[in-house]
């Protein structure tokens, strides 16, 4: 190579580097953005989004460990459970046109949510008769189940006071107490594995500021923890360290 071209070539070298600084001044700011979601779900494919587009790496694919070993993604065993429980739902629900139903996964496990504005009238406890079928299409899946289920009732911050109900604590108490009774009646999970929570208002998913966000925030949850042994040392953390 000539001393020219040596020359050409070693002057445009901090085109590589400057073309890595902002690449990396790049991702910086959409981990920031992505930081910032209030929504976990868009954070997580925030996230996936950066691994694939900086990283190079491809979702489920095996990576490269500290030691600079291949080292594969693992997934738990309880983790597959709900993400198999979760898709079994979503596949019985598509016979409805309009369900009233999502179905997430959160650190509580698998929450089934029940619209408020869907399953009850405004005010009310009593379960919407027209959408029995779509509750019963949910019992179909977790009837087989053994674990552990909470159902959760919650309300906007709109005051409440009727002859049935003294205030929101009340209202969600008792539509997470319908749901339970339901689901005893007509299904065969042992009543043994159920309870009910009542939050009121005090759990919002959204803002009470709008008629959305408050719409958003009536609903009713069927959470179903992650299948656990009984053996306080396999249990969660917290659990394992009251014994």
């Amino acid at each position: 190579m000539s001393e020219e071209g040596a020359a050409h070539e070693s002057s445009e070298r901090w085109l590589i580097s400057y073309a890595d600084f902002i690449t990396l001044m790049f991702a910086l700011f959409v981990v920031l953005y992505s930081v910032s979601m209030k929504n976990a779900g868009d954070r997580n494919k925030a996230y996936k989004s950066i691994d694939k587009a900086v990283a190079g790496k491809q979702e489920g694919n095996s990576g490269q460990g500290a030691n600079g070993k291949a080292e594969a993604k693992t997934e738990s065993p309880q983790a597959r459970e709900v993400a198999q429980l979760k898709q079994q739902i979503d596949n019985h629900l598509r016979q409805f046109k309009n369900p009233g139903i999502t179905v997430t996964v959160d650190s509580r496990g698998l929450v089934i949510s029940l619209s408020a504005v869907s399953f009850f009238a405004s005010g009310d406890s009593t379960i919407d008769q027209q959408k029995l079928p779509v509750l019963d299409a949910v019992i179909e899946i977790l009837n087989p189940l053994s674990n552990e289920m909470r159902v959760e009732g919650f309300t906007d911050s709109m005051p409440i006071s009727n002859k049935r109900f003294a205030d929101n604590w009340d209202l969600s108490a008792a539509r997470a107490g319908s749901v339970l009774r339901y689901l005893i009646e007509h299904s065969s999970i042992h009543p043994e594995h159920l309870s009910i929570a009542g939050y009121g208002p005090y759990r919002p998913v959204a803002s009470n500021d709008t008629e959305e966000g408050r719409s958003l925030n009536r609903h009713v949850d069927i959470v179903v923890p992650p299948t656990l042994t009984t053996d306080p040392k396999h249990v969660l953390p917290e659990v394992a360290h009251e014994h």
